[in-house]
């Protein structure tokens, strides 16, 4: 019987071995992209821009008191807007997807504007994208913006209003916590728009590390239910309208040669990024490159 054991450690031996040695060159050479990218095929590339509601309707949970509230088209403010165009310009985009439902309402406005015959309302929309598009040369806006499935089948199916009933049990002191830790978050955020500028705020809104702590309240308040509720929840309402907006954009069949912006509330962004980083159909823009590029040739200009 020892023999045995003895005979089986020397024959194992070499492959415990063997396996101890990981390699990290081919491991680290081994990319999907790769073969998914053989024949040749070029990602659309893609700009996802998350923004604050210049006009504040306060629709989301939190309300932005109006002592903070940004006035987009006093002087200032208008030139910050018009910086942050022309960084956007840097992209060259050839489409650009807003949020927005209906189509032939945002057709007719951008279509006033480019007869002169609209004056811009306060909104993300009207300051950046109309005027991105016009001046890019694009000749249509897409209004890609959705319902989700509990919206829609809420009368056909009584149990999804039951998912937000007060008395789903959730752990209530994480609960609390989270809830009373982000609004000092957002209070934060909200002191610090007033004193940066616009496109500031929107490279530390497009910031990765913030941008998935924001995420993180979807994640913290109301989903931590003891059963199924939150998370079935938080799936047919706010993951299902984020992946039906992917959905619409995909409808439109972007072509290889596009160029891509998608401008919604910040909140819609981490989704939307996970679905267009996973995409092989998309290769993602970064806010902070064009912001650097168009710094540069700023720079070269003054000199």
């Amino acid at each position: 019987m020892i023999a045995r054991i003895i005979a089986c450690v020397l024959f194992l031996s070499p492959i415990l071995s063997t396996a101890q040695k990981i390699n990290w060159p081919a491991i680290n050479n081994t990319k999907s992209d790769k073969v998914l990218y053989a024949d040749g095929y070029q990602p659309v590339k893609t700009l996802l821009l998350g923004t604050f509601h210049f006009d504040y309707p306060n629709l989301d949970a939190h309300k932005i008191d109006s002592s903070k509230m940004i006035n987009i088209l006093d002087t200032r403010r208008q030139q910050e807007v018009r910086q942050v165009v022309e960084v956007l310009k840097q992209m060259k985009p050839t489409r650009i997807y807003v949020e927005a439902k209906k189509q032939s309402k945002l057709d007719s406005l951008y279509n006033a504007y480019l007869s002169g015959n609209y004056t811009l309302g306060r909104d993300e929309i009207d300051q950046l994208a109309f005027r991105l598009a016009k001046e890019s040369g694009v000749k249509k806006l897409y209004a890609v913006d959705a319902s989700n499935f509990a919206e829609d089948h809420e009368k056909e199916y009584p149990w999804i209003d039951s998912l937000w009933n007060q008395s789903i049990p959730v752990d209530s002191t994480l609960d609390k916590k989270w809830n009373t830790d982000y609004a000092k978050l957002y209070a934060t955020g909200d002191s610090l728009e007033l004193k940066m500028t616009i496109l500031e705020s929107l490279l530390v809104t497009a910031n990765r590390a913030n941008m998935q702590r924001m995420h993180g309240h979807y994640l913290s308040v109301g989903f931590n239910t003891t059963d199924e509720k939150g998370p079935d929840a938080l799936s047919i309402w706010w993951f299902n309208r984020n992946l039906r907006i992917f959905n619409k954009i995909l409808q439109t069949k972007p072509k290889s040669e596009d160029r891509i912006l998608v401008i919604f509330g910040a909140g819609h962004i981490p989704i939307l990024r996970q679905c267009f980083e996973s995409s092989p159909q998309f290769e993602i823009v970064e806010l902070e490159q064009l912001a650097r590029q168009y710094e540069q040739l700023s720079t070269q200009k003054k000199l």
